[in-house]
């Protein structure tokens, strides 16, 4: 079919070389889409000028950024307010002033830092002692410090830049295994590190602003970020709405807690995580326990099923759905995504175009699962397929 043909065409490019990630890479995010997949995908699925695409579970932004370079208007959601603001900073244009700005501002608390770790200031970290479990004490005291001097920057947008450059940060120094496994181990690491590692952190953003706003065309759209849950988009919305393509990642089933891969950054930034923690969509806590089975798969495609429907409320008649999913594994079971999704669709007037799939790693050392996407457009105005 013709529509698969793009699908095929954006999961290999993910696998080629790439000259550049442009602001893609400056902070960690977990089962982020590839860039790659959705440069080819705005490319190929393109209607015109200011086309309109949705990505109901937005996360750092990728599929805003690359809208961002490629023309098109772009709307993101996410139930994670820490998505949106690193998306928000993602796709900001600086121009050199606003950069040079910046980079004075970040080395002067890199120089307040360090001055606080050689007086050995006696800081209080404003987290509860549960969180504070996680560092070393002097390392603990230098990401407090640390996040004074940024809170006392009066610029909003700076601040909250900073903001994102020290949560890029905070996990890497943390007592955390790593970004997905929320375990201790022993980490050795000396005074002043901290500091030396944001003032990188923060370069490293400004470079990837000067390259983003070289490659953003005249004229463009700044992208736009709501917080909602993506089965109440529609409702969050309230309006007339409707976009030309939904490009998404929604979570793969039972593989991750973004809860938890977060609660670092939640803590040190004063984020609630209270609406992730009730309507976390996937969560690997709910669908991975033992007792999986029957309900956990009922649970799962309740979930997909509600996903599905405010995406096809929100698709103008002649768009499409594109969807990046991966198989889920639920209580032990390996559930095939791209089944999964041609056998909801009917119920959310969907009808199911076309697939592309490829085998991927494993991270939890299991069997290989199958990556797909998988797309979509509505029943009531579909015409024949491709």
């Amino acid at each position: 079919m013709a529509f698969r043909f793009p699908l095929v065409e954006a999961l290999r490019a993910q696998d080629l070389d790439e000259p550049s990630e442009l602001i893609h890479g400056f902070h960690a995010y977990p089962a982020r889409m590839h860039p790659a997949v959705a440069r080819v995908l705005l490319r190929e699925l393109s209607v015109g000028p200011g086309s309109e695409v949705l990505d109901p579970f937005c996360g750092s932004g990728t599929v805003a950024v690359e809208a961002l370079i490629s023309g098109w208007r772009a709307l993101g959601s996410d139930l994670d307010p820490l998505a949106l603001r690193l998306a928000r900073v993602k796709t900001e244009r600086r121009g050199p002033k606003t950069r040079a700005r910046f980079l004075d501002r970040l080395a002067a608390i890199g120089a307040a830092s360090s001055a606080r770790v050689r007086d050995r200031d006696d800081v209080q970290a404003k987290i509860s002692a549960d969180e504070r479990r996680w560092y070393e004490v002097h390392v603990l005291k230098e990401l407090a410090g640390l996040l004074e001097e940024i809170r006392k920057v009066d610029d909003e947008r700076d601040r909250l830049a900073l903001e994102m450059v020290f949560s890029a940060i905070v996990v890497k120094f943390s007592r955390q295994r790593s970004e997905t496994a929320a375990r201790t181990t022993d980490k050795r690491l000396r005074k002043g590190l901290v500091t030396e590692f944001f003032v990188r952190k923060g370069e490293e953003l400004a470079a990837a602003w000067a390259e983003l706003s070289a490659a953003i065309p005249r004229p463009h759209h700044l992208p736009r970020f709501v917080l909602s849950d993506a089965r109440r988009l529609p409702r969050t919305l309230a309006g007339e709405y409707r976009c030309d393509l939904v490009l998404t990642s929604p979570p793969y089933g039972g593989t991750y807690d973004y809860l938890h891969h977060h609660a670092r950054r939640h803590a040190w930034l004063g984020i609630s995580p209270k609406k992730l923690r009730e309507k976390e969509i996937g969560a690997r806590r709910y669908l991975s326990r033992g007792n999986g089975g029957a309900g956990s798969r009922a649970r799962w495609d309740d979930e997909m099923t509600a996903v599905l429907g405010s995406i096809a409320e929100l698709l103008r008649p002649d768009a499409v759905a594109v969807l990046l999913v991966g198989d889920a594994e639920l209580g032990g079971e390996r559930i095939a995504a791209d089944s999964q999704l041609e056998r909801l669709a009917p119920a959310a007037e969907l009808e199911f175009l076309a697939a592309a799939s490829q085998p991927r790693p494993d991270w939890r050392g299991g069997p290989p699962r199958r990556e797909h996407l998988v797309a979509l457009r509505r029943v009531d105005f579909a015409g024949p397929r491709g």
